[in-house]
């Protein structure tokens, strides 16, 4: 970890001068810095969605592996149809039908056809395929009532894959799309980055769960749900290590379990309270790199390592955990994986609120952002408190008011952060 002169960003320089903060930048790459792409191992395709590659994946197989018919129609020679009209059909003799999944009964010989089904084999005699609607079958033969050149309707053999075509490089997340065709060229299982594991910790004796009576001085422990959750949607597999009360014996016996884990994540007990054990701790072990960042909300924020493994502490209210996590915790759980887009992709909309910003601070405000003809427009969700976890439930964008910057008028560009769909 970082040598003892190295261990808080707010640390001091020398005796005397006070060690600047860390912008969001800067402490996301030391935080990336640090993180790796984890192992690999097989993963069974019907599990394998949003799994990262960790190998090339060529195709076993020619796909289609034969020629088969892309409608339902009448598998004919196209020669013998050349002339054909609406008002002077040609009349082929059908010789009987082909289903998808079931041999040709026979090959297709002057002035005959077969009735075929979508996906059903190309029957040896036939290039091309009559559609249904251009025809009229009647007494064992069929009447043709459009032209049609050699090759139509057809799909050829491997005109999708062909055996040893490349399929997806390492690297590549695996989408529905991919599954399917992972499946077409003959695999059942692929080689992926492994999930990382995450032990989550949330600390303080105020906290209760959900649905239990509250008491003085009580409040529901949302930031273990939320963050569980939030590992669980940024592709890691959690450990949940409960509540650690506001003892030290408690919490270093919880935070030991971290070393089953690839990361640790803790809210709470990360600022400067009496009762903030968590940083404390750390730093005893001088295991911090930093703490405290530039950023609204989220000050009070921690990295650091326990038993080698890195850890992110989170600040203890609700929208500043939530905050942190998407600027830090995410991309450190995307980087594990193996994966290279590790930031939300901006975008730039229009306030239609003026923005107060400590200039000294980044601040991220919770805002919902809707398309209004070629621009983007946003609004502020409401009470921006920290405390406040409506705000960030009902946001689907953060609006970013970046250092240096005090006041935002209304109708100004800004940029921000989706994160969902906008409508």
């Amino acid at each position: 970890m970082a040598d003892p002169s190295s261990k808080t960003a707010t640390g001091t320089i020398g005796k005397s001068e006070p060690r600047p903060l860390l912008t969001v930048a800067e402490a996301r790459e030391r935080i990336l810095a640090r993180i790796a792409a984890l192992d690999s191992e097989d993963v069974a395709l019907t599990e394998a969605r949003g799994r990262v590659l960790a190998e090339e994946v060529h195709s076993e197989r020619d796909v289609p592996p034969f020629a088969n018919s892309a409608m339902d129609g009448y598998a004919v020679r196209a020669r013998d149809v050349a002339q054909a009209s609406a008002a002077k059909p040609v009349r082929l003799r059908v010789l009987g039908e082909i289903r998808a999944g079931a041999a040709p009964p026979s090959a297709v010989e002057p002035q005959t056809a077969l009735r075929i089904m979508t996906g059903a084999m190309i029957p040896e005699g036939s290039d091309a395929v009559v559609r249904v609607e251009d025809t009229a079958e009647r007494d064992g033969t069929v009447e043709v009532r459009v032209p049609v050149a050699s090759g139509t309707s057809l799909r050829a053999a491997g005109s999708d894959l062909h055996r040893g075509d490349l399929l997806a490089s390492a690297g590549r997340v695996v989408t529905p799309g991919l599954i399917g065709v992972l499946a077409s060229a003959g695999r059942v299982t692929v080689r992926c980055v492994r999930q990382p594991r995450v032990l989550v910790l949330t600390t303080g004796d105020e906290l209760r769960e959900p649905g239990e009576a509250l008491g003085p001085g009580q409040i529901t422990n949302t930031n273990r749900y939320t963050l569980l959750t939030a590992v669980q949607e940024a592709g890691g597999t959690v450990i949940d290590a409960g509540v650690a009360r506001d003892d030290r014996g408690d919490l270093a016996d919880r935070l030991a379990e971290g070393r089953e884990a690839d990361l640790v994540i803790t809210t709470g007990g990360v600022s400067m309270g009496a009762y903030d054990l968590v940083r404390g701790l750390l730093e005893e072990r001088e295991a911090v790199d930093f703490w405290q960042v530039a950023l609204r909300p989220g000050k009070p924020l921690v990295f650091a390592s326990v038993g080698g493994v890195p850890l992110i502490g989170l600040p203890g209210n609700p929208v500043s955990s939530l905050v942190g996590f998407e600027l830090f915790a995410r991309p450190a759980l995307l980087k594990l994986q193996g994966r290279t887009d590790l930031e939300r992709p901006r975008l730039t909309a229009i306030t239609e609120e003026p923005l107060q910003n400590p200039p000294h601070l980044e601040q991220y405000f919770r805002g919902i952002a809707w398309h209004d003809g070629d621009r983007i427009v946003v609004r502020l969700t409401g009470d921006q408190g920290s405390h406040v976890l409506r705000s960030m439930a009902d946001a689907n964008c953060l609006i970013v008011v970046p250092l240096g910057v005090s006041d935002v008028a209304a109708g100004t560009p800004v940029e921000i952060l989706p994160l969902g769909p906008i409508a």
